[in-house]
């Protein structure tokens, strides 16, 4: 009988431990199938209640180190758990590939938390500790290293700014990302995962990307809408030409993104028109921009020939409205990494963009590169730190006089996710413009949107540029230098040139949310 006691107690305690490795296996097993997915912030979630009912489990800690490096507000967390892990997994171990992988994730843990010195302290003691025969750990490693080091550098050399956030009328407890502003700062379009009518999500997902809007009235931005224009597939501003007329939209349709245009007509935006062949292909093409005069547009993708990942392209319209051959803006600018959302400043000699290699600190960093008179780039140079983190920093919406802009980022005092700040610099930047703007017609009133308006320096004689106004309302804007004289010729076939001289004095140079300065309507006369 006694003996008949301990063997059921024996198979009851078998069957109770049995069923714990059971229950053990399948939560891990969901947790690892959502890291997996890069589902993180749902895997996140199981890993907290696993950390606490297997304290000792060095996997498990192993694990949901890993999942805090890429979840929202958990380095803290993730640096305490890989700290523990670390001795666990001797290094001397050479077949454990977790030995390796625990010690460059604590690297990256403690290079987005900003301590630079100690991962860089991390990632010199692990590649000294790899076998060379493994290139790929160790090109990934030299990689971090360089991270790290450029942060050193770029941190110290801070840059100087203030940074708003834009508050609770613009951003939510989701992701508000990829601003962008038109020149009078008085229309913002965003992106964002928020719930709408048309974004729908199943519980615990995200909703898809969709455009907002939000307009500037009385010193402060008013309620948000989502546009019309928005799809079931996700959506997302990426540019909008200098005059507000032409918004520019990424949208995900099935495996590869297009660029898309929708023109506003009659204060209403139009339906949303996919770019031709040769911007869309069969590759990716994610981000653009519209040069001043809107013959330009400045755009990445992925496709084959580029110098490795997405590269940053240019294209010019032709006289017939067809897109001419595709340029890669070349090595100054494009990397064997990625380079993303360019931004073509008015100017059309400086380029804003994103990019992953240069003198990055990690991930994407913003550059700036300047176009010489034969058109080729200058050095790409890192826009500073704190702007950059060792987070991506992406989406860069500058103001034209390059004082202010509107700018994505992940901060501690935002609202959830990504939200959009305004970052103010101290107020004696060199690059005093103007917009300069009016309106010209035919003699029976209707917009002359044929007319070629050409503007010149009128001490040497310089063209700053051409212009055509908008067909809608025959508004045409330019920027330019102020504390100038300029000559202004208007030309429409089978009417009268008009020649008109006027300057812009130094006090109007363009500031948040004043007016542009504008010259006198003007009517063509019919050249008999």
């Amino acid at each position: 009988m006694r003996n008949l006691y301990f063997l059921l107690l024996f198979l009851f305690s078998f069957a109770s431990i049995h069923g714990q490795l059971k229950e053990y296996k399948k939560e891990i097993i969901k947790a690892d199938d959502l890291l997996r997915f890069e589902n993180y912030n749902k895997a996140a979630l199981i890993y907290d209640e696993l950390v606490k009912k297997y304290p000792d489990d060095v996997y498990i800690q192993f694990k949901a180190g890993e999942c805090y490096l890429f979840s929202e507000g958990r380095l803290g967390k993730c640096i305490e758990l890989l700290e523990k892990v670390v001795p666990q997994y001797p290094i001397e171990n050479k077949g454990n590939i977790q030995a390796i992988e625990a010690r460059f994730y604590l690297g990256q843990a403690y290079h987005l938390n900003g301590r630079f010195e100690d991962a860089l302290k991390t990632f010199e003691k692990l590649k000294s500790q790899i076998p060379p025969k493994r290139f790929e750990a160790i090109a990934k490693i030299k990689r971090e290293m360089q991270y790290c080091k450029n942060a050193l550098e770029l941190k110290s050399k801070p840059v100087q700014f203030s940074i708003t956030n834009l508050g609770p009328i613009i951003n939510t407890e989701y992701d508000e990302h990829s601003p962008v502003i038109n020149l009078h700062e008085d229309l913002l379009l965003f992106t964002s995962n928020r719930e709408t009518t048309i974004a729908q999500a199943e519980k615990g997902e995200l909703y898809v990307e969709n455009i907002f809007y939000s307009r500037y009235r009385d010193k402060k931005w008013i309620t948000t809408r989502a546009m019309d224009l928005n799809t079931e597939a996700n959506n997302a501003t990426i540019g909008i030409s200098p005059d507000g007329t032409k918004l520019l939209i990424y949208q995900n349709d099935g495996i590869v993104g297009n660029i898309y245009v929708c023109e506003m007509k009659n204060d209403q935006w139009g339906e949303l028109q996919k770019l031709p062949s040769p911007i869309n292909t069969m590759a990716n093409e994610t981000h653009a921009s519209f040069s001043m005069d809107g013959k330009t547009l400045f755009f990445t993708s992925d496709r084959i020939g580029g110098f490795g990942g997405k590269d940053i392209y240019s294209v010019n319209q032709l006289p017939n409205g067809e897109w001419g051959k595709v340029r890669n803006l070349g090595p100054d600018i494009n990397t064997e990494f990625d380079e993303e959302s360019p931004y073509i400043h008015p100017n059309n000699k400086t380029l804003y963009f994103s990019s992953e290699g240069h003198q990055s600190m990690g991930g994407f960093d913003i550059f700036k590169a300047i176009r010489n008179e034969d058109g080729e780039w200058g050095e790409a140079k890192n826009i500073g730190y704190p702007i950059n983190t060792p987070f991506d920093d992406l989406f860069y919406a500058p103001t034209i006089d390059e004082q202010r802009v509107y700018y994505a980022s992940k901060r501690d005092d935002g609202l959830g996710g990504s939200d959009i700040y305004l970052i103010e610099f101290p107020n004696d930047h060199p690059n005093e413009l103007s917009v300069v703007g009016g309106f010209v017609y035919t003699p029976d009133g209707a917009p002359a949107s044929e007319a070629k308006i050409t503007v010149r320096e009128k001490k040497t004689g310089n063209k700053e540029g051409v212009y055509r106004p908008n067909a809608n309302n025959g508004k045409y804007i330019f920027i330019i230098p102020c504390g100038q004289s300029y000559t202004m010729e208007i030309e429409l076939n089978k009417h009268k040139t008009v020649i008109k001289d006027f300057k812009v004095p130094s006090g109007k140079s363009f500031a948040r949310k004043k007016t542009t300065f504008y010259l006198d309507p003007l009517v063509l006369k019919v050249d008999k």
